[in-house]
């Protein structure tokens, strides 16, 4: 990982915005979600990424809930943890946990770039499907 960004990506960052793109742009767990993700200097990562003012379980248990808590608590949230490499400007996320069971074994590719405040911008590189379309995103951190 000798990249310029490497170099940069080590530590956490704090999301600032999660945009999808296409021929309307979203935000799919609202405008002001939150979010934190992590790189380490020895290749692991992991993201968590929420929306805001999700419910709490009323039975107060952390694997409780009823099939419509477990289902909103699931649906307003984003989180996975594995490696990742670095070449050139595309970081490979190799996915060994996730809460979208699809992505796990997979590598997710995200093309980075810091902006002139410092912020990393992590562009999909492939499209995610959502509501039935494919769509192109973006996650702008920061430190």
């Amino acid at each position: 990982m000798n990249s310029a960004i490497a170099q940069h990506l080590v530590g956490s960052w704090r999301l600032v915005s999660y945009r999808l793109t296409g021929s309307d742009a979203s935000y799919p767990l609202g405008e002001d979600a939150h979010g934190l993700i992590i790189y380490t200097g020895d290749g692991h990562m992991s993201v968590q990424i929420s929306a805001p003012g999700r419910s709490p379980y009323t039975d107060g248990e952390v694997h409780g809930g009823t099939g419509a808590e477990q289902a909103g608590a699931a649906h307003g949230y984003l989180a996975y943890a594995g490696t990742y490499t670095v070449t050139d400007d595309i970081v490979e996320h190799h996915v060994e946990h996730s809460l979208f069971p699809n992505w796990e074994n997979t590598v997710l590719l995200r093309r980075a770039t810091l902006d002139e405040n410092h912020r990393l911008h992590l562009a999909l590189v492939k499209p995610v499907i959502v509501n039935g379309q494919e769509r192109g995103g973006v996650l702008i951190w920061e430190r």
